[in-house]
């Protein structure tokens, strides 16, 4: 099999698996140089390569970059001379596109109703998974959430939700308030990227009294959102849905930067 596409294929897995890692591929050659465009490598903390961009002194090079590149969470593009870079003596010029990937970040929806439709829809440009939960499969149907993964148990949404908690964000606006609180009971321990409420002052008022007496610590109530959205643009669902939607693409953004 040809290197490139193994390399790809590992990347692939690794990236359904949530494991984080940096892709080296070598995007341009001048003169003399150990390997050709097209090469790639994966490099992540703690295993071995998979691929290689060229070895020697100049793949330890590339190393170091992508030690960088998986710190900062970024990409860069780095050009090295064999020759005076690396002391090797092919002396060509290799350019290195290296590019961190790392958990795709997801946003779950507890509730298929209209704001979820809508919410759905107006992230769906966004390079994010969307879950929608609701146990009325009616209302959690791939019509009506074209693009999205749906799921008709709330029990297997929030094993989701556990999966990769750092890169999670939450709506929870089911059509009950009992599941609204019972979800939150459920969720609030969790160290999710965001998790929001769908409702008035009020009824954050009441529900933190709800969730303090059923044992929810101070500390993980503190980190609930509700209102939600950024500012009141309207009652209809669809203009409730930008104020929110507006709102999950700050806080993404947000992950995406620590």
């Amino acid at each position: 099999m040809p290197d490139p596409r193994r390399v790809l294929m590992q990347a692939a897995e690794l990236a359904d698996q949530g494991e984080p890692f940096v892709l080296a591929t070598v995007v341009c050659t001048e003169g003399s140089t150990p390997r050709e465009p097209g090469a790639k490598m994966i490099w992540r903390p703690g295993h071995d390569l998979v691929g290689t961009v060229g070895g020697g002194q100049f793949e330890h090079m590339v190393i170091a970059s992508a030690e960088s590149v998986f710190t900062s969470r970024g990409a860069a593009s780095e050009r090295f001379v064999l020759g005076a870079d690396a002391d090797q003596c092919c002396g060509g010029t290799v350019e290195v596109f290296l590019e961190f990937i790392g958990p795709r970040q997801r946003v779950i929806l507890f509730g298929g109703g209209h704001v979820s439709q809508a919410v759905a829809g107006m992230l769906r440009p966004a390079s994010l998974q969307i879950i929608v939960a609701d146990d009325r499969p009616s209302w959690a149907s791939l019509d009506r959430f074209p693009g999205c993964r749906v799921e008709h148990d709330y029990a297997r949404a929030l094993s989701l939700a556990r999966e990769q908690p750092g890169a999670t964000l939450v709506c929870v606006m089911t059509c009950s308030h009992d599941t609204d609180l019972h979800l939150l009971r459920e969720l609030l321990p969790i160290p999710l990227g965001f998790i929001g409420l769908i409702g008035s002052k009020s009824k954050r008022a009441c529900f933190v009294t709800r969730l303090a007496a059923s044992g929810v610590s101070r500390e993980a109530i503190a980190r609930l959102k509700c209102p939600i959205g950024l500012g009141d643009m309207g009652k209809a669902p669809e203009l409730v849905a930008v104020s929110v939607a507006a709102q999950l693409l700050t806080e993404s953004r947000s992950l995406a930067a620590l």
